[in-house]
């Protein structure tokens, strides 16, 4: 049954990728850079693989489930947030503040699964001060920098769980830049990798994914969705209910399937259909107590179905 599934594990890569950051308050949450416009490369065709992997975090997968993503710096979306709206913002960032970065892949399966998300909130020593933030919002600073924002490695696996890669311990550090104009838009500038080998035009959010091969088929798509423990309680629990069914109160059944010759007690059964039939009521209640008192006594029943 499982092979006709033909559960093959298949490449499952990273179709879509964008990268979100929101800042947060006591009066709400504003979005200050969001992109989708992210360029998905395949570690096959990298040449600086050892510049961009020099720990050998990546040494133990295949080659062909890893993909780097490189997004652009400049925020797809504009910041058009009014200035009343900003004013009563910057009087919140006083109370309390916090910053949170957030990845959404997408790939073709699991079914039900294709959009993953990973969010991580800064730790407090990590956030900048209020009042830098409050000095990008009324225009008299240009940026900010926020310190290990998200992991630069991480692992897609088959069921549709986004983690990082439990080998790396390096985060991601940016400048966060908001560009005066008509209009205005928000930057993400990467620290690490300016100027680097790996995505070159792109000095946006960059992250390298290890995307877990699925199976495919029937079988395939249910294992990704439950694993092998979930399909193995389903059928466990399913083929054992059908045999329980099956088996159980067998000794109930005996005098109705397992008796050695029920040709008398047929021969009843007609004879009361028969009484019935010809209107006479007190010889079919008679046959009816026969019948009733045989089964009811066990002794009787096996003298009325015993070989002759």
């Amino acid at each position: 049954m499982y092979s006709s599934g033909n559960p093959t594990n298949i490449a499952n890569p990273i179709k879509d990728a964008s990268a979100r950051v929101d800042i947060k308050t006591p009066s709400g949450r504003l979005t200050l850079f969001e992109t989708t416009l992210c360029e998905k490369i395949s570690w096959e065709k990298l040449e600086a693989r050892t510049t961009l992997d020099p720990q050998g975090y990546l040494s133990a997968y295949n080659e062909k489930d890893i993909q780097l993503i490189c997004c652009q710096s400049d925020a797809s979306k504009l910041w058009l947030v009014p200035p009343i709206v900003q004013a009563r913002f910057i009087k919140s960032l006083r109370w309390n503040m916090d910053i949170s970065f957030s990845w959404e892949f997408i790939r073709d399966r699991p079914k039900g699964k294709e959009a993953v998300k990973y969010e991580l909130t800064l730790q407090e020593q990590d956030l900048p001060k209020s009042s830098e933030v409050t000095k990008v919002f009324n225009g008299t600073s240009k940026s900010f920098a926020v310190f290990n924002i998200y992991p630069r490695y991480f692992r897609v696996t088959g069921s549709g769980d986004v983690r990082s890669l439990e080998q790396s311990v390096e985060l991601v550090s940016a400048e966060i830049v908001l560009n005066r104009g008509d209009p205005e838009w928000w930057s993400f500038y990467d620290f690490d990798i300016l100027g680097s080998h790996g995505c070159g035009k792109f000095p946006g959010p960059m992250a390298i994914i290890v995307s877990e091969e699925t199976p495919q088929g029937i079988i395939g798509d249910t294992l990704s969705k439950f694993s092998i423990w979930g399909l193995y309680i389903t059928f466990v629990l399913a083929v054992g209910r059908f045999i329980r069914l099956q088996c159980s109160d067998l000794r109930m059944r005996i005098p109705f399937e397992n008796l050695p010759h029920c040709d008398r007690l047929m021969a009843i059964c007609e004879d009361i259909y028969a009484a019935r039939a010809a209107g006479e009521l007190e010889v079919e209640e008679v046959l009816y107590g026969t019948l009733v008192k045989i089964y009811r006594s066990p002794h009787m029943l096996l003298e009325y179905t015993r070989d002759e």
